[in-house]
């Protein structure tokens, strides 16, 4: 998936649009109690590959 649309950050959450590969698009929400994955969401930015990968 790739986000095609700037996180849209709430308090506690981060709304994220994305672009799936079977040519759909969602809309995914990620809290505060998602740890890591959440932190990565608020630094997320269009184009990016959702979610990111471990490095």
């Amino acid at each position: 998936s790739r986000v095609v649309r700037r996180p849209q950050i709430r308090k506690g959450q981060v709304l994220l649009d994305l672009c799936e590969t079977e040519e759909r698009l969602s809309r995914t929400t990620v809290t505060k109690r998602h740890g890591e994955l959440y932190k990565a969401a608020r630094d997320a930015d269009w184009g990016d590959v959702w979610p990111p990968a471990d490095e």
